[in-house]
């Protein structure tokens, strides 16, 4: 279990401690951590600083760290800020001699590699699709109910069709009073794409859906914690380090998603309002409703670290809301390490030549009216940009710096690699 505790690489890196509401926390197998936010490097960092005894052939033995991004293609921004922060030497086009980490903006899909760090997993793309999630969860909800029960309950479609209606046939017999709502979420879809909501099995949406593509059909979360009348959802970030030992870092901070309409509990007649029920930015940025704001604790998207300072004045126990969240992404990715670990041994197999990986996780996360966390889903490739879309004229858009996605991934970005830093040994015993 997680227990809370001051993050080691924020205290020794120089930056700001968190306030004592955000704890995190260091579980039992795996190690987690806190990653830095909120300050720019300084300019003579700890593995930079010189001191007057230090001799000039010593100090050029320090190169800088090398980043080859020719792999990744797009939310370049936040990590050409990030290299630059650190003084580090980034290679756009590639470059003929190895470098230290290698950035790859979809998946692992490079069989050339054979010293560095690379930025992703093999398979974890396909092992976090909503699909192969599901499955993931519910083998520990079967072992450990207890312990896997911020997971809503989930059928897959069409195979376990008959039995999601045999089971809500089941429940209803039994409690004539139930009334739920399903949400439907299609295996491959992405950015809100294909979800609806259904009342009912008969749903004739349903039919289609058995028809076209596979999906997830899971309970949906009816009472989530409201903030000006609002339902929100949080994207955590979460960086997986190592698989083996297994090794998880957290960042302090995250992007709080707002929907666009006041939020009212399913019924028949607002079961299609997208703008109420579903908190994905890529949809509700073409709302009427949506504000675009500088401050990072108003607007329809704002930092997680301004939702809990809001709790906090009103007297919740952010502790106990972190020390959830924390147990949450923890158990997640143990359900997911077995066949993660299968995957790396069958793409980098032991003994041979080839790179270490990581990789940063986006964990979407719902707090309950009670202050529960559910996770909704896992995404292998959050998006790292830092500017949004405004409509000029009806179809004109421009992009805009967003200010709040700027300080969230770029420090979520600079301190990955500042923790993956290949020379920090070197240069601390320096």
């Amino acid at each position: 279990r997680a227990q809370p505790r001051a993050a080691e690489e924020g205290d020794a890196l120089g930056v700001p401690r968190p306030p004592p509401t955000l704890p995190l926390a260091k579980p039992q197998p795996a190690r987690v951590r806190g990653l830095c936010q909120h300050r720019k490097p300084r300019s003579k960092g700890r593995g930079c600083r010189r001191s007057s005894g230090r001799s000039a052939d010593e100090s050029c033995s320090q190169r800088p760290v090398t980043v080859d991004s020719s792999k990744a293609r797009t939310s370049l921004d936040a990590l050409k800020i990030s290299i630059r922060q650190l003084k580090w030497k980034e290679f756009p086009f590639g470059r003929r001699l190895p470098c230290d980490i290698y950035w790859h903006g979809v998946s692992f899909h490079d069989n050339d590699i054979f010293s560095g760090q690379v930025n992703k997993f093999p398979g974890m793309t396909e092992m976090v699709r909503k699909i192969t999630l599901s499955r993931a969860v519910r083998i520990m909800q079967n072992l450990f109910p207890e312990e896997y029960n911020f997971y809503p309950r989930s059928w897959i479609l069409p195979d376990e069709f008959q039995l999601f209606v045999a089971q809500v046939r089941m429940v209803k017999d039994g409690d004539p009073s139930w009334k739920p709502t399903f949400i439907v979420k299609p295996d491959s879809g992405c950015q809100g794409d294909g979800i609806y909501l259904i009342k009912d099995p008969s749903d004739i949406r349903l039919a289609g859906t058995l028809q076209s593509r596979p999906a997830v059909v899971q309970e949906y979360i009816c009472k989530p914690l409201l903030i000006d009348k609002l339902k929100f959802d949080i994207r955590l970030y979460v960086l997986l380090k190592s698989l083996d030992p297994l090794e998880i870092y957290i960042a302090k901070d995250g992007l709080s998603r707002f929907c666009t309409e006041p939020y009212q509990e399913p019924s028949p007649k607002n079961l299609h309002h997208t703008f109420m029920h579903l908190t994905n930015y890529s949809l509700n940025i073409h709302s009427g409703n949506f504000v675009h704001s500088d401050s990072t604790s108003t607007g329809s998207k704002r930092t997680f670290s301004s939702i809990l300072c809001r709790l906090s004045s009103k007297g919740v126990d952010i502790k106990k809301v972190w020390s959830d969240i924390i147990s949450l992404v923890i158990k997640t990715v143990i359900a997911l390490t077995p066949e993660l670990k299968v995957f790396y041994q069958s793409d980098i197999p032991a003994g041979r030549p080839g790179p270490t990986c990581f990789q940063i996780l986006g964990f979407d996360i719902l707090l309950m009216k009670n202050l529960k966390p559910i996770l909704l889903e896992v995404n292998a490739n959050p998006s790292m940009r830092i500017e949004h879309e405004q409509e000029l004229s009806p179809g004109v858009f421009e992009n805009v710096p967003s200010l709040v996605d700027e300080e969230v991934k770029v420090a979520v970005i600079r301190d990955t690699l500042r923790l993956m830093d290949p020379l920090k040994n070197k240069r601390e015993n320096q």
